[in-house]
């Protein structure tokens, strides 16, 4: 947090700068994400595929509508784009639809079958379902790999974050007026924010009786309940049993969710504290409507943009708080990150840099390279109660090819050693390789 202020506050003649409404519409259709979607019999989407097909229900709807009401004026845009937001929340592609994707990714990335119950188009519904998960591949994940139990209850809110910073990043370097995105940010912060406050209330034990009772069978089920209670939960006895939850009160399968009496006083002030830190993704200038501030390079003197925000995830051990900056200078867009991960009681560093869409002429063809580099240290084992660190990182680089003056073909990959990655699957090391086509509108 101290370096972000130092950051914003040094730069000498700064001024802000609103982008004009200029911008194309990027939709990108994202083609293949492997191993995810090739291992176990095939499983999509990925984390990154989902991510991006939300991106685009968001960008193209709120474009749209923009489009429809731009004969009456700023408010009907605005009304129109909270209007489709909010429906949004109950729809495939909608944030709540990727919220549940996510964790239905780390159940994929195991080969185990889940359904997403937002196809059920429920709108209004206090909760969404991922349900058709089995009390054995629950009961296999917990013993055999804690983390990733713990990453399967947190993984929601991440997606839900992790695409707020995401877009507020591209909407920076490709120019996209943060007009058009802004409410489904505040929707999707205000939401994570409030869910984990909520699972500290009395509300909390509410609504998980009220599900209980209406879930009969198995099948129907949610896979966790309230995230939260579940992922403090695990995150304290990585060695329980998920049988020792008990039988549910139908008297078919384990009762899995986690109710706020269930934890101790510790878990509890935990998770509070939580809920209070979360409020750091508020920290942006870009959810003021604050596109970019404009200043001068002090070593090379020419023209610099530059804007950040503040971010806060849960992990597989407990929190990464990052402050996340974007620069651009000419034609070079460059994100720098500085992550804080965090366990129970001990710190451990992290910083991460990123070039985005370098030009770049190979045989007179100009294409754009993209080069990604993190390195970190981690609790061991993503322990949430210990000292012992180990070092990581992920490597990555990608080449976005023109095929025409309107789309591009992409093709990226990455390297990355144990540990947590926010939007990365796999907490153990692994290569992946990501394609697809950006067409531009």
């Amino acid at each position: 947090m101290t370096v972000c202020a130092v950051v914003f506050l040094s730069v000498p003649a700064l001024t802000r700068e609103r982008t004009p409404d200029t911008s194309p519409l990027n939709i990108t259709i994202p083609a293949a994400e492997i191993p995810y979607n090739t291992s176990n019999g095939g499983r999509f989407p990925g984390m990154y595929q989902s991510l991006t097909l939300s991106n685009d229900a968001a960008y193209a709807g709120h474009s749209a509508v923009d489009y429809a009401l731009d004969p009456v004026g700023g408010w009907a845009q605005t009304l129109g784009r909270i209007s489709f937001d909010v429906v949004m929340t109950w729809m495939p592609g909608g944030s709540g639809w990727l919220h549940e994707e996510w964790h239905r990714a780390v159940l994929g990335r195991y080969g185990f079958d889940s359904y997403n119950d937002i196809y059920k188009f429920n709108i209004g519904s206090d909760t969404v379902a991922v349900s058709h998960v089995s009390d054995a591949d629950l009961a296999w994940l917990k013993e055999h790999h804690n983390p990733d139990m713990v990453r399967l209850m947190e993984a929601g809110n991440e997606a839900e974050i992790e695409q707020t910073r995401i877009m507020r990043r591209d909407s920076f370097f490709a120019g996209r007026p943060l007009k058009h995105d802004l409410v489904w940010y505040y929707l999707s912060l205000v939401n994570c924010s409030y869910y984990i406050y909520m699972c500290t209330t009395d509300e909390a034990d509410t609504m998980t009786d009220k599900m209980s009772r209406k879930e009969k069978t198995v099948e129907e089920r949610d896979f966790t309940g309230l995230d939260f209670n579940a992922w403090i939960y695990d995150l304290n006895r990585p060695d329980e049993k998920y049988s020792a939850r008990g039988t549910h009160i139908s008297g078919n399968g384990i009762d899995r969710y986690i109710k706020k009496s269930d934890l101790s006083d510790s878990e509890l002030r935990y998770l509070r504290r939580t809920a209070a830190v979360s409020l750091l993704n508020f920290v942006s200038p870009q959810l003021l409507g604050i596109d970019r501030f404009r200043t001068t390079d002090p070593f090379t003197g020419g023209g610099l943009e530059l804007n950040g925000t503040l971010f806060h995830h849960l992990t597989s051990f407990g929190w990464d708080i990052g402050c996340d900056m974007f620069f651009r200078e000419g034609e070079k867009n460059v994100e720098v990150i500085l992550h804080g991960y965090s366990n129970k009681s001990h710190f451990f560093p992290g910083i991460e840099a990123g070039l985005f869409r370098d030009p770049v002429t190979i045989a007179g063809k100009t294409v754009y390279a993209s080069l990604r580099a993190l390195a970190f240290v981690q609790p061991r084992d993503s322990r949430f109660k210990t000292s012992k660190m180990e070092p990581g990182g992920l490597l990555g680089a990608g080449i976005a090819y023109p095929f025409s003056s309107f789309g591009e073909i992409f093709l990226e990959g990455s390297v990355k050693s144990d540990g947590w990655v926010t939007g990365d699957v796999y907490l153990d090391r692994q290569a992946e390789l990501r394609t697809g086509v950006t067409f531009t509108i």
